[in-house]
């Protein structure tokens, strides 16, 4: 699926499920309108509303179908939806050029699905994995070490205060905020770590902005006192960089290091996956390895492959690397590998792999709300098969 096809089923989604915003419905409409994608668009609402009849909570999707078709206003309530929230259909949907895909109905305010992109008739789903006590999603948990070596465990909770020489550490909200009172002395070393299963927020004494996925770390100095702001990354982290004249920042990742100026940009760089990739998505960076330096766009990845020279850059949607950020897993055309190395990091998991599992590619979301149970739940949709051995050990197996 082309990434316009894929933006516009989202859209339709997103307007079927009384989602859209203002701009959002105005683009679909605008796409309806223009002759070159309307036959795929066109078959692919036909499709979604074939698909939806009867089905609970949508019984208006004929009557929205028609509305859009011929591009009359919908309803006046539904132009009263404003949230940028991401919003995962809830729905079964049929990709128009794959056979296979479906969506699982959980009626639950985070949902997911996930097409399978090949053409093949979709199997009986036999639901014979009920897991004794479900896992419940990661949260906000992390670990803080100070210069003297001590360890604070953070979580959600609100108004805690810190003191760390002339440094305020604020706790509040799931987020660790940096305040410098007075003249900067030597700076000294924090980290904050986070585990599987977890996810933080930093505001850095420069007031540079960090979200950390799950499983990953970062070195910083608890003042930027030198003539560079120079951090240290291990697994994934979402940057909002402070512009600061005459100090540029830095981020240090194994052998790579990106350069920023006021800047936003994601890097991902977790011992194991393949590839080590920084991701702009606002402003400039300078990526380097080694001898070899790119000036990344925006919209532009650099990407590396662990083991190999070079850096190969890109173009992507940025919607997709951040998605972690804002409460979604985003797959697109990504095996089941990849999908479960995500999955088994929020959910602190085990997965292995039985001989003979298919190599198909999936495309799609999975709400980071979900409990592990509808998780894989949205998995069996998609035809993926597994067992589990304990709670926490999931096999993949053959279809």
């Amino acid at each position: 699926m082309s990434e316009t096809d894929y933006r516009l089923s989202r859209l339709f989604e997103r307007y079927i499920n009384n989602t859209c915003t203002r701009e959002e419905l105005e683009e679909l409409l605008t796409a309806v309108k223009q002759g070159p994608v309307d036959d795929a668009l066109r078959l692919a609402m036909e499709q979604h509303w074939l698909n939806s009849r009867g089905a609970a909570g949508i019984p208006d999707a004929e009557a929205k179908l028609e509305n859009l078709l011929t591009n009359t206003r919908p309803p006046a309530d539904q132009l009263e939806h404003e949230s940028d929230t991401p919003v995962i259909p809830v729905r079964r949907v049929y990709r128009w050029r794959y056979a296979a895909a479906a969506v699982v109905a959980l009626g639950l305010s985070a949902m997911g699905y996930l097409y399978l992109q090949r053409s093949t008739t979709p199997s009986a789903i036999v639901h014979h994995n009920i897991l004794k006590q479900d896992v419940p999603p990661g949260g906000n948990k992390a670990m803080l070490t100070l210069a003297d070596g001590s360890t604070v465990a953070l979580d959600s909770a609100s108004g805690r205060v810190m003191q760390q020489g002339n440094t305020s550490i604020h706790l509040q909200n799931g987020r660790l905020q940096y305040d410098v009172n007075g003249a900067s002395a030597a700076a000294d070393f924090n980290t904050l770590a986070t585990p599987r299963g977890g996810q933080y927020q930093l505001v850095l004494p420069d007031g540079s902005k960090v979200w950390l996925n799950a499983a990953s770390r970062l070195k910083y100095p608890t003042a930027f006192t030198g003539k560079e702001r120079v951090v240290e990354l291990e697994g994934q982290g979402y940057f909002e960089i402070a512009k600061k004249a005459g100090q540029p920042f830095k981020v240090r990742v194994h052998n790579l290091e990106v350069l920023a100026l006021g800047t936003s940009f994601d890097i991902m760089a977790y011992d194991d996956e393949r590839t080590m990739n920084a991701t702009l998505l606002d402003g400039a960076v300078k990526v380097s390895m080694n001898k070899e330096t790119t000036l990344l766009q925006p919209g532009q990845q650099a990407a590396v492959v662990r083991g190999a020279d070079g850096i190969a850059v890109n173009k992507v949607n940025t919607d997709h690397v951040i998605a972690w950020k804002n409460g979604y897993f985003s797959f697109v055309d990504a095996d089941i590998h990849t999908i479960m190395r995500q999955l088994s990091r929020w959910y602190d998991v085990e997965v292995s792999y039985a001989d003979g599992v298919s190599q198909g590619i999936f495309s799609g979301e999975i709400g980071k709300g979900l409990t592990l149970a509808q998780a894989l739940q949205t998995l069996e949709q998609a035809r993926v098969h597994f067992k589990i051995e304990h709670d926490r050990h999931i096999v993949i197996l053959p279809e």
